[in-house]
């Protein structure tokens, strides 16, 4: 093995070892819900999922409104939506590009 190549070996493997490093703490440190709450099992607002279906999932308790912003094109216009609490199906990105608390209840 030649000097060049044993230093790249040496530069491969010092970023795998911060890598690991950087990583593991953060796994190591996520905390343990103890409380004996009902934590959601998908992330609170709106999101897409790898399909391009767009959701927005009200995490907290009674109806809300929410501003569901679309594309506008072609005569289509944002809205607001009464949400219960719940994941909930708007359709499909990019038509839908997000949706947001709107500060009402319903």
């Amino acid at each position: 093995m030649t000097l060049l190549q044993k230093a790249a070996a040496t530069a491969a493997l010092a970023v795998v070892a911060a890598t690991t490093v950087s990583i593991a703490p953060a796994v190591a440190a996520a905390p343990m819900q103890t409380t004996g709450t009902r934590q959601a099992a998908t992330a609170c607002g709106w999101r897409t999922d790898w399909t391009g279906h767009a959701y927005y999932n009200h995490c907290g308790t009674g109806n809300v409104v929410i501003f569901v912003d679309r594309l506008n094109i072609g005569g289509i216009r944002d809205y607001e939506q009464c949400v219960t609490p719940g994941d909930h199906y708007l359709g499909d990105w990019p038509d839908f590009q997000g949706a947001w608390y709107a500060g009402k209840t319903c």
